[in-house]
């Protein structure tokens, strides 16, 4: 839903976290079509990894009130199914073994044998509850030095929020960069852009 551009970054950070060599798989929460699970996939390399892909697949969840009376309007929206997922994979040459997908509601799924160790994550369910959720059941497990992509940083109030209490209960203050209109990212445990960034400033 991004377009080619936010795809060709996210394929990019892939390729900055592989050129790294951070340990992990790529956890994706929040899948719709799976075309985001196509651009990391892109980025594998000759890698194995192996990508966990969670999703209701039956659109968007409920609001609070945290995400603002516009939220509320989506509810039930971008409802996609798994096969048109798997399809998606399948025509780029990762094979079912390749992925995982975890299908049901956040809130049951993220508990259940999550992957132990994550190289990227990529957070796209929209609203303060499930952020906050995600990021509490994974944040830990992303390795140091992997990346954590907010999807809807600035287009949805409730994930800005989220974002922002998980970091105070935390203690958190992370070096977050932007890219598009919406997108946010940082990496883990990373201070200042001295040495050298990633520079998605034309998407």
């Amino acid at each position: 839903m991004g377009g080619l551009a936010v795809a060709e970054a996210h394929a990019r950070l892939m390729e900055d976290v592989v050129k790294r060599g951070v340990l992990g798989d790529v956890v994706e929460v929040g899948v719709y079509r799976g075309g985001s699970a196509c651009a990391f996939a892109a980025g594998f390399g000759n890698l194995a990894r192996r990508l966990w892909l969670y999703d209701s697949f039956a659109g968007m969840s409920q609001t609070s009130e945290k995400d603002g009376a516009e939220a509320a309007k989506f509810v039930g929206a971008c409802a996609a199914s798994e096969d048109q997922v798997g399809e998606a994979l399948e025509r780029i040459g990762i094979p079912k073994t390749g992925y995982v997908i975890r299908k049901g509601w956040i809130a049951d799924t993220l508990p259940v044998d999550p992957p132990p160790v994550i190289a990227l994550l990529h957070i796209d369910v929209d609203w303060y509850e499930n952020v906050l959720l995600t990021l509490e059941h994974l944040y830990d497990r992303v390795s140091t030095g992997g990346v954590i992509i907010l999807d809807d940083f600035g287009h949805w109030e409730g994930c800005r929020e989220a974002f922002y209490d998980f970091c105070t209960r935390r203690s958190l203050r992370p070096l977050l960069e932007r890219f598009g209109h919406s997108q946010a990212y940082w990496i883990k445990e990373k201070c200042h852009n001295r040495d050298e960034w990633i520079d998605l400033a034309d998407v």
